[in-house]
This record gives C-alpha cells, sequence and structure tokens, in this order.
C-alpha cells in the first residue's frame, strides 16, 4: 500500500481518490450530488481553513483509493497540543495503517491530544474505543430543502422580531463598519456545547475572521451573512451560509449565535429566517442546505426541527492522548 501527500496526487491516482470520495458521498446521501474534481482539489490544497493547518493523505492500494485521511494542526496558540485526525471509512487494517501515518506527522509538529472524528457508527466506534479513545461528542447533521420552508412560518419569524435590532446583510465580505460585531458574535460561539472534549476556546480578532472568510472562499465555500445589531451597531447576533460553488445544493448553514444579553429573545428564529428569504432571492440556486448541531443542544436542534432541517447522520468526536494511539497501534501490529 501506498500512501500518498494529497497535494501530490494527479493523473490516475486523484482519478482514484475522486472514485473513493464519490462512493463515500453516495453512501452517505444518495438525494445530494457527488464531490466534482474540482472541489476536492480545492480541498486538498487547503491549508488554512477553521484555523489550522492542513495536511490530507490518500492510501493507494494497486490502481484503487483504499482511505483518505486527514490530519487538522490547530493555529490558534490555546490549542498547541491538539490534533485532529479523519479517515474515510476503510477497513481497520488500511485504517489502522492511516493513523500511523497521521498520528507521525502530528507528533512531529509537537501535538499530544488527538480528537478523532467521523460518521458515528459501530464499526467506527469499536475502531476508536478498541484504541482506547473515549467517545467525547456527538454532533446531528440535518439537511434542509429549501423549497419545502413554510414561508408563512419564515414571515412569521420575522415578524416577531425585536423592535430595538435590525439586520445587516452582506455577500462574500463584511463591511468593515460591521466587523467588530461580526468578531464578537464568532467569539460568543465558544458558548456552544462541545460537550467532554478537552480543548480550549478559540478567541478571534479581525484578522481571524477575515482570514477565515478568504480561506474558505480559495475552497469555493462564499460568505453569505445577517448580523443583527443594536442602534449604536452592537452584535446581537448572526447567521452565517457558505454558499458551495461546486455544488450549490451542498451549501452550509454555518454559525448561527446569540450574544448572551440578548438571548430568549426569538433572535434565532429571525436570523434564520431572513437569511433563509435571502437566499431565496439572491441564490435561487441554493436547493439545500446541510448543518451539525452538538446532539446536547437541544435548543438550536428544535429551531432547526421547527424550520424544516431533517436529521441524516450523526458525527462522533474520540478522543485520547497521542501516545496511548501509537502503543495500541504498537500492539495490533
Amino acid at each position: 500500500m501506498r500512501i500518498v501527500d494529497a497535494r501530490e496526487l494527479g493523473g490516475a491516482d486523484f482519478a482514484a481518490a475522486l472514485a473513493l470520495q464519490q462512493q463515500v458521498d453516495r453512501d452517505r446521501d444518495p438525494d445530494l450530488p457527488v464531490t466534482p474534481a474540482a472541489e476536492l482539489r480545492a480541498v486538498f490544497d487547503d491549508d488554512a481553513t477553521d484555523h489550522c493547518r492542513h495536511q490530507r493523505v490518500v492510501a493507494l492500494a494497486g490502481a484503487e483509493a483504499a482511505a483518505i485521511g486527514h490530519v487538522e494542526l490547530n493555529t490558534d496558540a490555546a490549542n498547541a497540543n491538539l490534533a485532529g485526525v479523519e479517515i474515510t471509512p476503510a477497513p481497520d487494517e488500511v485504517s489502522a495503517t492511516v493513523l500511523a501515518e497521521l498520528l507521525g506527522r502530528a507528533r512531529a509538529d509537537g501535538r499530544s491530544s488527538i480528537i478523532a472524528w467521523g460518521d458515528h457508527t459501530p464499526a467506527a466506534d469499536a475502531f476508536w474505543t478498541g484504541l482506547g479513545a473515549e467517545l467525547r461528542y456527538t454532533e446531528q447533521e440535518s439537511r434542509l430543502d429549501m423549497a419545502s420552508v413554510d414561508a408563512g412560518l419564515m414571515a412569521e419569524w420575522i415578524e416577531a422580531k425585536p423592535d430595538d435590532l435590525e439586520l445587516v446583510h452582506w455577500a462574500r465580505r463584511c463591511p468593515a463598519e460591521q466587523l467588530d460585531a461580526l468578531v464578537a458574535t464568532a467569539n460568543a460561539m465558544n458558548d456552544a456545547p462541545t460537550d467532554d472534549l478537552e480543548l480550549a476556546d478559540t478567541i478571534v480578532d479581525r484578522a481571524m475572521v477575515l482570514a477565515e472568510i478568504e480561506a474558505r472562499a480559495a475552497r469555493g465555500l462564499e460568505y453569505r451573512g445577517v448580523l443583527a445589531v443594536t442602534a449604536d451597531g452592537e452584535a446581537a447576533g448572526s447567521t452565517e451560509v457558505f454558499v458551495n460553488r461546486h455544488r450549490p445544493a451542498v451549501s452550509w448553514q454555518w454559525s448561527t449565535v446569540v450574544l448572551p444579553a440578548h438571548r430568549g429573545r426569538r433572535i434565532g428564529r429571525w436570523l434564520k429566517a431572513a437569511m433563509w428569504q435571502r437566499l431565496r432571492s439572491t441564490d435561487p440556486e441554493v436547493t439545500g442546505l446541510q448543518t451539525g448541531n452538538a446532539a446536547s443542544n437541544a435548543h438550536m436542534l428544535a429551531i432547526n426541527t421547527e424550520m424544516g432541517f431533517l436529521p441524516t447522520h450523526l458525527m462522533g468526536c474520540w478522543q485520547a492522548p497521542a501516545e496511548s494511539l501509537d502503543a495500541a497501534l504498537s500492539r495490533r501490529r
């Protein structure tokens, strides 16, 4: 088996990786379009999203791709000990080989704690817990058919808005005068549940927020924002969508957050309804939205269900010290 850096893949090897990714797509959700070549290439080239440096590898067995592995290395100082790893569904012996490669890269970068994520299936849970990792967090993935949303209900959510706030909309780049408010809402996302994961809050600044938007644009994910502000321009809440230019039907409803002083005022519903109206008007090619929420976040899950999001699959995060995972792999070998 060959393990090749994904950025270096070309020709038949890249075609094999694309075939594997498209099969994973079909298995997960046969109703959605599969990843096209341009999108996978952009993913393989990504080295900046999520405030991380990314390394991806492809395990090749003959002419076929057996697995895609991904390690992300947090760039915020508070999580300098942390690495995330992901391996496409693969037989245990293949996953173990890929994991050894990813762990080597993480430990070479000084990472001591590993968070593994992926579909929460019995096979995945058995693989990670068999190596001594603990399931620390689960996330409900859901999908919204934009055309099926009740327009009357969205009008009700908008009509119930607070009188002391107004909305600011933008596409691609946040206006400079709203950037501080956007930073405030980004940092308020640290209140979102992370259950039992051992990770520190990521505190962002203006440069980090702008860099994240640009990094996603480089992957073909174009920003749409709706921000609720006071008369003085102070942030009350925001919601974000990333329009997938490669596959608009697989666009992402990203974070929706309300700052503590404004919670309990139905602002989250207002923001989501306003975003839905905007997308239907300006981005009609966005026929569906994907989103993920902590399975423990009953409040946001209830809002999404009321809006029309339907559960698709569950994601899991397993965590363990890098050293103990290395030792467990050695015992397997």
